[in-house]
């Protein structure tokens, strides 16, 4: 123990000198500061700063939460989208996530409103010590958490209508050339995470070699969008609907790719800045968008974010496109219990015949 503190002190007045001397630090992962964060914590219980109870909490959820989720995640690339991404992979945990193997007495299926506001409230703790550090430029924003609701913010067909020619008139008003491209690419991506269900990061990880046309066998449509994933429930296939399909092949036109097999062999990022690097957000593009066309707010006075992408493309699948929730869980990579959850109003609307 004696040896840990010291290493601690001496990384610590490592940092505050290069803090002070305005050197640049490397970045360090999540795991790495919260290992830190940790240590810390024990050496203020040894010398009676934080009982042993509070050691016990925050140990349990970095371990079994926090360090799971964000633990590779660079701290200086967090965002506000991992976040929100967080929010599901919790709410999942004990019944298709890591947890959904474990039985633990005294954890509950799904996390109480209460429960939610306390390992966010740690986790502000260790993005904290990591600013005190001169490991963060600055804290990523996080939305404090609200009394629980089940009812996922999605856009119905007028809004998203509305949202697409926005997007569409905004990138062919611009006149500077990068802001014009990123204009547009965010159009694309729109249609995209609406036609796939895809998650943020999901969505952040995809490469070209990761998307694919297929043959169905259908008579109607023979060829078929198929993304392969990296989710919070392993790897997987998403099938995407027929206005997703055609947003590849408008992204194959913008890349300048002569079909599907040129791009593939790129190994390249689906989204890309115009260096080449791959593109990890479209936040503060989609939040101008929602501002400027008046859809920041739902009409249950929740705030709209890229997942809402996903959710919309949940609500669509259910009352427009007769999707059995069964597969529709399979493609979102989640459970039907979460569905039945989070769109039961949706299934709801469907019933309506027959509950007049």
């Amino acid at each position: 123990m004696a040896e840990a503190k010291r290493t601690a002190e001496e990384l610590y007045d490592e940092l505050s000198y290069k803090q002070k001397n305005n050197e640049l630090l490397r970045d360090r992962t999540f795991k790495q500061l919260a290992d830190e964060y940790l240590r810390k914590a024990e050496r203020e219980t040894i010398e009676g700063r934080l009982s042993k109870g509070r050691l016990g909490l925050v140990a349990g959820t970095l371990r079994r939460y926090l360090v799971p989720f964000f633990g590779k995640r660079l701290l200086n690339e967090i965002t506000a989208a991992d976040f929100n991404e967080y929010d599901d992979w919790r709410l999942d945990y004990w019944t298709r996530g890591y947890g959904a193997e474990k039985r633990v007495a005294t954890c509950a299926k799904t996390p109480s409103a209460k429960t939610l506001l306390m390992e966010q409230g740690i986790l502000r703790q260790v993005l904290k010590y990591g600013l005190e550090l001169g490991l963060l430029k600055h804290m990523p924003f996080m939305r404090t958490k609200t009394a629980k609701t089940n009812r996922r913010s999605a856009f119905d067909v007028g809004e998203y209508a509305k949202l697409i020619r926005a997007a569409h008139r905004r990138a062919e008003l611009e006149q500077h050339s990068r802001v014009k491209r990123d204009r547009k690419l965010l159009e694309l991506y729109l249609r995209l995470m609406v036609g796939t269900g895809l998650r943020v990061g999901e969505a952040r990880g995809l490469k070209w070699s990761d998307v694919e046309f297929i043959n169905t066998g259908n008579r109607k449509q023979t060829e078929t969008l198929r993304l392969w994933v990296d989710g919070k429930t392993g790897r997987r296939a998403v099938i995407g609907t027929r206005a997703a399909k055609q947003t590849i092949k408008k992204l194959l036109g913008f890349y300048e790719f002569e079909n599907i097999d040129a791009a593939r062999l790129t190994g390249t990022a689906l989204f890309t800045k115009v260096s080449g690097k791959a593109r990890h957000t479209f936040e503060l593009g989609f939040k101008a968008l929602l501002d400027e066309t008046g859809l920041t707010w739902d009409r249950y006075s929740k705030r709209r974010t890229l997942y809402s992408l996903r959710h919309t493309y949940a609500t669509f699948r259910l009352l427009y496109g007769g999707t059995d929730i069964y597969l529709l869980s399979r493609n979102m990579g989640t459970s039907v219990e979460m569905i039945e959850k989070h769109y039961g109003q949706v299934r709801t609307t469907l019933a309506a015949a027959a509950l007049i």
